[in-house]
């Protein structure tokens, strides 16, 4: 039982100190780089972990599973790491940081599996 209401108030805190916008394990600091340096210069950061930010062009509009930055022309698309998360359907056009591993297609696709998403 003391087991029990342990687990409880850790998972309440844990819920307390979430700020409200965050999804996934959130975003920790300022972005290093916008999502129009991303998608502009891809090589330099091809595999490696990204934090960054831009405004959200579109979202999954039936489960908010996914989101795009950028154009139709050059696209950024962000899905979440695991499935854990997603965000709400009426997010496009709204600031975000994103924090997460960016990686480009030998197709010339770029992607980025977001681990956390902090809506501003």
């Amino acid at each position: 039982m003391k087991l029990q209401i342990a687990l409880s108030l850790v998972a309440l805190a844990a819920c307390a100190s979430t700020p409200k916008g965050s999804y996934g394990v959130g975003v920790a600091g300022e972005a290093r780089v916008t999502a129009e340096t991303l998608i502009a210069h891809p090589e330099l950061y091809n595999g490696k972990p990204v934090l960054f930010s831009g405004t959200i062009s579109q979202v999954c509009p039936k489960a908010g599973c996914w989101m795009r930055f950028g154009t139709a022309e050059a696209p950024l698309l962000v899905t979440f790491k695991d499935r854990a998360f997603t965000l709400p359907l009426d997010c496009a056009g709204r600031s975000a940081r994103v924090e997460g591993v960016f990686t480009l297609g030998a197709d010339g696709r770029r992607s980025f599996v977001a681990s956390g998403v902090q809506l501003d």
